[in-house]
């Protein structure tokens, strides 16, 4: 036998060693009889079954509307837009096409937020103001186009995710 085989055949039988072993581990069957499955150890540290983050608020409850968007009646704007941030910190003495989350609460009011932050909630971001001069009832808030509309509705509250309105913004 030569230098080469005979390493060869020294390292495929660590190989078949090593394969053996593992195989004789796993399939050892339980002594007890017992085809159930061996009880894991007991971990170190227990999880806390608190949550890590206090629940989302509500959509009517806090924070306040810090201003109202009065829609303007009857007018066509296309673009853009610009996000409730950004229309905030800008003039306010302007008409504005405002994107963010529109949303009218159980309580009958709408308002338009910076974001969805939970759609199955729902629960809407921090930043929000009231909307005036904007229809509470009508095809607008109808379920049965939701489907063309991209309207949802979850706990009571109906919603557009994504939508723009034009108009003033006072605070």
């Amino acid at each position: 036998m030569n230098k080469t085989t005979f390493r060869s055949t020294l390292a495929l039988s660590a190989v078949a060693i090593i394969l053996a072993a593992c195989g004789a581990t796993a399939g050892t069957p339980d002594p007890s009889g017992s085809d159930a499955p061996s009880t894991p150890a007991t971990p170190s540290v227990q999880p806390s079954v608190a949550p890590s983050e206090a629940p989302a608020e509500s959509p009517d409850a806090s924070p306040e509307p810090v201003g109202t968007l009065t829609a303007a009646d009857g007018a066509v704007v296309d673009g853009p837009g610009v996000s409730l941030d950004e229309a905030l910190a800008g003039d306010l003495s302007q008409p504005l096409l405002v994107r963010g989350a529109l949303f009218l609460d159980a309580d009958g009011n709408v308002f338009l937020a910076d974001s969805v932050t939970d759609e199955d909630a729902p629960t809407f971001g921090d930043v929000r103001v009231a909307v005036a001069n904007y229809p509470t009832d009508g095809p607008t808030w109808d379920m049965a186009s939701a489907d063309v509309t991209g309207l949802q509705e979850a706990n009571g509250i109906r919603f557009f995710a994504d939508t723009k309105l034009y108009g003033t913004i006072s605070q």
